[in-house]
């Protein structure tokens, strides 16, 4: 066992089935941003989902994007105790510190 704290995002935390992703999306509160919408729904359990259209850059840029926003949740994910949340990446953007300032002004 190795001592290191790892810096990731545990994968508990992950939405990953269509049908809570959907639940979240019709049922959540939705909250518009420039670069992301984001959907809220409050249910006790602490989960997150990233969505990206394929209409949105390339490949690489889609994955950046999602890494970026990856992050910035994950170093304020306290914010965010007890809340299902759905992120909805509507262009791409390459500034992770306005990312992370758009994520806190969420709250």
């Amino acid at each position: 066992m190795s001592s290191k704290k790892k810096f990731t995002l545990p994968r508990e935390l992950i939405l990953k089935k269509k049908n809570e992703i959907d639940l979240v999306l019709r049922t959540g509160k939705r909250i518009t941003g420039k670069n992301f919408t984001v959907f809220v729904l409050s249910s006790g359990k602490t989960r997150v989902a990233f969505l990206i259209s394929k209409k949105v850059g390339t490949a690489v840029q889609r994955n950046r994007m999602k890494r970026l926003l990856r992050e910035a949740y994950r170093l304020n994910r306290e914010l965010f105790e007890g809340k299902e949340i759905v992120f909805s990446i509507k262009i791409f953007f390459d500034d992770f510190h306005t990312l992370a300032d758009q994520i806190k002004s969420l709250n």
